[in-house]
């Protein structure tokens, strides 16, 4: 394979990626990954970089069905790794270890013979020795905002998150990662109406607001570690060793300089704490919103609330005023493959091996070609890129400077495809300025079709996060087939239909996201929601059968095993499972949800509103926690606390029919007949059902009974 068989996005992707990697930026880099494994899924070397990503995010399962059929030396060797992970897993009985360790030893045993095969039997430690120069040791300020605007959304200081992920796309747009972090955070942060859009942010580079150059030599030299030298003294041996012979037969003896640790030194290690007091980042942090600081007043107003029913029922549970419940039997959890189920499960189907199940899938009426002629105008024309405060502007000025100052050499003639392998790195040409102002179109283009492909995706994810479902389904039908039919993007649009309570469609776009990559486990957790809703039994235990065997995805895999168990046996199996995925990773709020509403049917009241107020401590821009929380209280006809929460969940997902008819609902209790009306009337708009139409007219004739006897009191009177 020669080097230039690759086209140049997928190098500028290459580099994106590997860059990442050296900055830690590890789910950046597997976003970007994504992307360039779509160009061509059977290319090894995308392969081994996705793959690559999975395995350093733990996701041992998806690194091992990636490289299941690929044949590199690098992908038999990552396979084999692998397979020792999974093998190593706590759960795996000893006959699944087994086979997962002769996989490896297999992969490695074919690696070993390619290299020897292919390679001089010669250790060339110039290589080995030279490795420390190739690597980026410097993270770029993209990558240490994008931790710090991580690391405030984990404190719940929105607006210090939001600051710091702005500042991480104005010094690099690629950083995709950081505009979902903003898209997850946006309803406490941002005004759509005002807000920045993924258009203004992922704008196309352009020649004079872009360095292409590589930084000066000195200043690459103060990010490598210091140079080695001799003067300076490193490793030394305290001379000949003796010998064997001469040594008595038990252990030697300590040298007399020895020095003991103290006790006080060990007592030192024991106090020593690693808890920071609030006051340590005071000073530095942005202060939180007003929204922020709302959201925790009526977080701290219902747990005094849940606390007070906990403390009346430990009251009556002492006093005998309840009876006590049977004694649960212990049940043996285990999901299995129903009859019929199995016939299209195969272990050795692999999607990438196959030719897809019927044309790609997309919405009716939108024709792909137009939006890829469009697109491919664009990047052409390279629309203006301003320069505003970001790096690259700055980068542009210095460029300029040292252009002027400083007269160089004519460089040596170099054919167009020399000289892009000497701009990645792949020529012996030593010298620094052989690239040709000529050939930078060729590098702007391709940055330009990637930033174009992120642009895209970022128009989705922000549409999703505000819950403009069909802007979003839209917007996605501009990438073309090959990025279209991604798990990322296919999930992407079965989470829009889904908040839009579209199952059926849904469905479809999950169920094809599942075919494609089972190692994506993104959309399970939904995808089995879905599949309950249509209380589609046998799809469902095909999910849940196939994700038991995905030791990486554990909290979607008993998500997926509690619906199947509702579905199919009904019970309290459920719950065991939901409370599993909970115990498992607390931090995710859908687990938490899910086992409110089973308390809730139970009519467990307490338990409900106690995991209802996790499901918003675990995210507090969810609408399912404050929804969920809301009908508890509208249960227990506490309709102006009921009314509260459904504010924020109306203001998080103004979309809703399910969520505008409930505070309808609550509305009405309260007697607010005029803005009872108007939620109706917009759930209405939204979805037609027979249960709203009726709650509309008992809104109507409590409006025309109002009225009927304010006219009656002003006759009167």
């Amino acid at each position: 394979m020669s080097q230039m068989e690759n086209p140049v996005e997928a190098w500028v992707l290459m580099a994106l990626v590997n860059k990442d990697m050296d900055d830690f930026d590890y789910k950046n880099a597997l976003l970007l990954a994504e992307r360039l494994h779509a160009l061509d899924k059977n290319n090894d070397e995308y392969r081994f970089l996705y793959a690559k990503c999975l395995y350093l995010l733990n996701d041992y399962n998806g690194s091992y069905s990636v490289l299941k059929s690929a044949e590199s030396i690098p992908c038999r060797n990552l396979y084999a790794r692998s397979c020792l992970k999974l093998g190593n897993e706590a759960e795996a009985d000893n006959e699944t270890r087994q086979t997962f360790w002769r996989e490896g030893v297999k992969a490695s045993t074919t690696a070993l013979e390619m290299h020897k095969r292919d390679f001089s039997d010669v250790h060339y430690w110039g290589d080995d020795l030279s490795s420390v120069i190739t690597r980026s040791h410097m993270p770029s300020r993209g990558s240490i905002n994008n931790l710090l605007g991580e690391l405030y959304s984990k404190l719940e200081n929105i607006q210090g998150a939001a600051i710091h992920l702005w500042e991480s796309l104005d010094d690099n747009p690629f950083k995709i990662s950081a505009y979902t972090t903003l898209c997850d955070i946006a309803p406490d942060v941002i005004d759509f109406e005002n807000a920045a859009l993924p258009n203004d942010i992922f704008k196309d580079f352009v020649p004079d607001s872009t360095c292409l150059d590589h930084a000066p030599l000195s200043q690459r030299k103060e990010q490598l570690p210091r140079p080695p030298s001799t003067s300076v003294i490193g490793i030394t041996l305290k001379g000949p060793r003796p010998s064997l012979d001469q040594v008595e037969p038990y252990m030697p003896s300590l040298r007399n300089d020895y020095q003991d640790v103290s006790l006080d030194q060990l007592r030192s290690l024991v106090f020593f704490s690693h808890v920071m007091k609030d006051g340590d980042i005071t000073d530095i942090q942005p202060q939180r919103s007003e929204i922020e600081e709302r959201k925790d007043m009526e977080i701290d107003m219902v747990t005094q609330d849940i606390d007070k029913m906990k403390a009346e029922e430990a009251y009556k549970n002492k006093h005998g005023l309840h009876k006590k419940p049977p004694a649960e039997k212990p049940q043996h959890l285990q999901v299995d493959l129903m009859a019929g189920a199995d016939s299209g499960l195969s272990e050795d189907d692999t999607p990438q091996n196959q030719s897809a199940p019927g044309s790609t899938l997309r919405l009716q009426g939108h024709d792909r070609r137009e939006t890829t002629k469009t697109l491919s105008l664009n990047w052409m024309h390279f629309p203006s890129r301003s320069s505003g405060k970001s790096g690259r502007g700055r980068a542009s000025k210095g460029k300029r400077k040292a252009t002027e100052s400083t007269a160089q050499p004519p460089p040596p003639e170099l054919t167009e495809a020399e000289q892009i392998c000497q701009y990645f790195g792949l020529s012996t040409n030593n010298n620094e300025n052989t690239f040709l102002k000529q050939q930078q179109p060729i590098v702007l283009a391709a940055m330009n079709k990637t930033i174009g492909v992120l642009r895209i995706l970022a128009n989705g994810y922000m549409y999703h996060s505000f819950y403009r479902c069909r802007e979003a389904a839209l917007v996605l039908q501009q990438l073309d087939d090959s990025q279209y039919e991604t798990a990322r993007v296919l999930c992407l649009l079965g989470k829009a239909y889904y908040d839009a309570s579209d199952y059926q469609n849904a469905r479809v776009f999950f169920r094809r996201a599942f075919w494609l990559a089972p190692w994506f486990c993104d959309g399970v957790p939904i995808y089995s929601t879905c599949l309950w809703y249509l209380e589609n039994e046998l799809e469902l235990n095909l999910l849940a059968y196939k994700m038991k065997q995905n030791r990486s995805h554990r909290y979607e895999a008993y998500i997926a095993a509690g619906n199947w168990s509702k579905c199919a046996k009904g019970g309290n199996e459920a719950s065991k499972w939901f409370q599993k995925a909970v115990e498992y990773d607390p931090s995710r709020s859908y687990g938490h949800a899910l086992l409110g509403y089973e308390e809730w049917e139970k009519g467990n009241c307490l338990g409900a509103k106690l995991h209802f107020a996790n499901c918003m401590v675990a995210n507090k821009r969810s609408y399912l926690g404050w929804y969920g929380l809301a009908t508890a209280y509208q249960g227990m006809e506490q309709f102006g606390q009921a009314k509260t929460l459904l504010n924020e969940a109306v203001r998080l997902h103004p979309c809703h029919p399910v969520v505008l008819v409930t505070m309808a609902e609550v509305l009405v209790e309260l007697e607010e007949y005029d803005s009872a009306y108007t939620y109706i009337c917009n759930a209405l708009e939204l979805r037609h059902t027979t249960a709203a139409e009726k709650i509309k007219e008992r809104i109507v004739q409590a409006i025309n009974s109002s009225n009927a006897k304010e006219t009656s009191y002003a006759m009167e009177e």
